[in-house]
């Protein structure tokens, strides 16, 4: 958190419906921890993010890699939604395998309408689509790879995606303005320094992904606020 005490003092205005997600190992915890997302709900984070995988007998787990050992089952999580009204979850999908039994699970839990997936590129969309209609994505993409935010905004909504999730180099205010004007939304991850604060929270993002979302919360101004 030291990286955040040049931010100290400093307010941005944000966009109506900005929101804060904890990462999956934010406030210096074990990534994809219980913990770790009690601490995000509790440093004033409106969203927990977790990693998802599957065992080889197709458990769905939290996990950033194969998963080994113990591991948070995805049940744990939902129960953890279920207990916080309010908060939503980013699923992190790391692979579509079988993904088609999450839906069911988070309907079980009473949590379906609070998850979303993010890590979903292109060539995951037709298994998002398939196994999982009911839950809303964002589109991973480098956005420099396209000419024109336009075509990208076109892209992302043909591909039937909320908006994109993009890494903090690769925003930029023309993106979000657009993206906006047109009802799409914009994410970014990762925000941990008050280098890249100073830059992303300006360009009004309506996410930011950060490790410290107590240092983010105290550092933004809502537009309603203002």
């Amino acid at each position: 958190m030291a990286g955040f005490k040049k931010l100290r003092g400093r307010k941005f205005s944000v966009p109506h419906g900005f929101t804060v997600t904890a990462h999956s190992g934010c406030m210096g915890l074990s990534e994809n921890s219980i913990e770790a997302m009690e601490a995000g709900v509790a440093a004033g984070a409106q969203i927990v993010e977790f990693d998802l995988r599957f065992t080889s007998r197709g458990e769905p787990v939290l996990s950033h890699d194969e998963p080994v050992g113990e591991c948070v089952p995805l049940r744990e999580a939902f129960a953890f939604l279920a207990a916080h009204p309010g908060i939503r979850a980013n699923v992190d999908v790391k692979t579509t395998e079988h993904l088609e039994c999450v839906a069911p699970m988070a309907r079980q839990a009473g949590v379906l309408d609070r998850i979303f997936f993010t890590g979903i590129c292109v060539q995951d969309v037709p298994a998002v689509r398939e196994k999982c209609p009911d839950v809303p994505y964002y589109l991973n993409v480098k956005v420099p790879f396209y000419t024109r935010v336009e075509k990208l905004a076109a892209k992302t909504r043909a591909l039937g995606a909320v908006g994109v999730n993009v890494s903090a180099g690769n925003l930029s205010e023309r993106l979000t303005r657009y993206f906006r004007q047109n009802g799409l939304l914009t994410s970014v991850w990762t925000i941990d320094s008050a280098r890249k604060a100073r830059r992303v929270l300006p360009m009004q993002p309506d996410n930011v992904t950060t490790r410290w979302p107590d240092r983010i919360a105290e550092s933004v101004e809502k537009r309603d606020e203002a």
